[in-house]
């Protein structure tokens, strides 16, 4: 008997991921949407108004839309036990 591996077997290093290409996908993607969305517009909320970057703006949006959508399934959960 001999201690040699076979040459068909592949270890987790030997080969890129599917989650760091999606990683870079969306880095990319990202960068992009930063790079085309740099002017500043104002946004006016009750008594106050702010000039941001709209990629600020969007992305604040859509952290807080995720956070929302997190304590709702949380919510959901948690009643679907009682």
């Amino acid at each position: 008997m001999t201690d040699e591996q076979p040459q068909n077997i592949h270890t987790p290093n030997d080969r890129i991921g599917i989650g760091i290409i999606v990683t870079v996908a969306v880095v990319v993607i990202l960068g992009i949407f930063v790079f085309q969305n740099r002017e500043r517009v104002e946004i006016e909320f009750l008594f106050f108004g702010v000039t941001l970057p709209l990629w600020i703006v969007v992305g604040v949006f859509l952290l807080l839309g995720a956070v929302l959508g997190w304590v709702w399934r949380w919510v959901m959960r948690r009643r679907a036990r009682n």
